[in-house]
């Protein structure tokens, strides 16, 4: 009995693993495909590549120059393709869609729902957009063209038209034959939105809930009255976000100003939206790049970072003033010199735990119009304690390195005003920025840094001089 067991416990670990074999058989990853890349692709199996994940063959895409990309478009389908272009940045499925002949430019468009073939469009030339579109079916056209004058920050510019909707007045049964007689696909067929005589939104109903009411009853009699959770096309995307979230819905609807149901967004497409949103935010941040990534060429990547790398020295030729004030006392104590980064190290970190917070609650919608008064002051005293405990423990060390009380004394007080300061600049820099009509992290790290450093500094240097000349 035992040796059949293990005997079946072999055969089944070599299925497993012949299977598992197969399975890696049947598609590229990566890695094979870049060393395809090297061999110019000739060996490249049109079968196996069909079979790989669209996100791998787009990694391989960003890492091709012109001339290849072109070469390995040419044995990718269409509907491939189509898979591919919206997973990439805007610029880049744009750039990718230029090096492809019209026509089968053209089919490839017509693959893509409009919001995703709206979004691979707008980063192209005017005349591009005008010479593809115009060869387009006028109705793929218009509804393309409308999408294009949103802004692509707004709902309207991330919607998709295609929505399941039905006329309040219209009975279950005739939404069902509705949806039975082969219109076009719909994005979010778990949610019938209602709409009055004039395409007014008046609220939505789940397919649960449609399935069980009776085929006579009314649309109107059964709706869950959310009329409230619609965003205005001109919205902005963080808006849908927030309204998602709190709905706890994988749709919102969209409508105009007149309340008109013009389309919807979809879970799919805000999570697309955060993670942009989160990767610009935190590049941005420290003054890089909205859209750089690690592929990009060195001159798209250096113009991008220069102009705040060249702001960022002017920040910090600042705080080489405020020493400068104090060069004669140094000279004289050089335990300060030793000491000075220790202050404002410590005070630009505090700033940046403030800074990041502050980000967060500004782009969720949790910072409203009269918590900003309450904001500072608490960010401000929980500077102050960090300052208090940090301060505490600096001073023992320092009056134990050094013998010399004062020392010590110098680095409490000036743990605690410049904690406290950079707390409240933490939270100041985004809020003006945003009430400037900046992004709210616009390279805010790199003026927290210069008040971090001007202020710690001097305040130090001020408090050291006094105690210890």
């Amino acid at each position: 009995m035992g040796g059949r067991s293990e005997e079946k416990r072999q055969r089944a670990e070599g299925q497993e693993l012949s299977y598992e074999s197969v399975k890696s058989e049947e598609n590229y990853n990566f890695d094979e495909l870049m060393k395809l890349y090297g061999d110019d692709f000739r060996n490249l199996d049109r079968l196996k590549l069909s079979r790989t994940p669209s996100h791998e063959l787009g990694h391989v895409l960003l890492r091709l120059g012109r001339e290849d990309q072109v070469n390995f478009l040419k044995k990718l389908s269409d509907s491939v393709i189509g898979e591919i272009l919206p997973t990439l940045a805007s610029e880049d499925s744009a750039e990718v869609l230029a090096q492809l002949k019209d026509m089968r430019a053209l089919r490839i468009l017509s693959l893509l729902e409009p919001d995703d073939a709206a979004y691979v469009v707008r980063c192209l030339d005017a005349e591009d957009q005008d010479r593809l579109l115009g060869k387009l079916p006028m109705e793929a056209a218009e509804t393309i063209y409308d999408l294009l004058s949103y802004d692509k920050d707004t709902a309207g510019g991330v919607m998709t038209p295609n929505v399941g909707w039905a006329r309040a007045d219209w009975a279950v049964d005739e939404v069902f034959q509705k949806f039975r007689s082969g219109e076009p696909e719909k994005e979010n067929l778990d949610v019938v939105y209602a709409v009055d005589e004039h395409g007014r939104l008046v609220g939505s109903v789940t397919l649960h809930r449609l399935i069980r009411a009776s085929g006579e009853q009314r649309i109107g009699q059964i709706l869950d009255g959310d009329r409230h959770l619609a965003c205005n096309a001109d919205d902005p995307t963080s808006l849908v976000a927030q309204v998602m979230m709190e709905s706890n819905r994988q749709s919102v609807p969209i409508v105009d100003h007149l309340g008109r149901l013009i389309g919807i967004v979809t879970s799919d497409d805000v999570i697309d939206l955060l993670k942009d949103n989160a990767t610009r935010d935190i590049q941005v941040l420290h003054g890089a790049g909205a859209e750089e990534n690690i592929h990009d060429p060195v001159h798209y990547s250096v113009a991008k970072r220069n102009p705040w790398l060249i702001f960022n020295l002017f920040t910090a030729s600042l705080g080489a003033l405020v020493v400068s004030f104090f060069q004669t006392q140094i000279e004289q104590l050089t335990l300060l010199a030793v000491f000075m980064t220790l202050v404002t190290s410590l005070g630009g970190n505090s700033g940046g735990q403030t800074l990041a917070v502050a980000i967060r609650s500004l782009a969720l919608g949790e910072w409203r119009r009269g918590d900003t008064r309450g904001v500072f002051l608490r960010e401000t005293l929980k500077g102050l304690c960090n300052g208090v405990i940090i301060g505490i423990v600096a001073a023992v060390a320092g009056a134990c390195l050094t013998h010399n009380l004062r020392v010590g004394l110098a680095l409490f007080f000036s743990m605690i005003i410049n904690l406290a300061t950079c707390g409240l600049a933490g939270a100041l820099i985004p809020y003006c920025l945003q009430k400037l009509k900046f992004d709210p992290a616009q390279s805010a790290y790199v003026v927290l840094t210069m008040i971090t450093d001007t202020v710690g500094m001097y305040v130090f240097l001020r408090i050291g001089c006094w105690l210890l000349l």
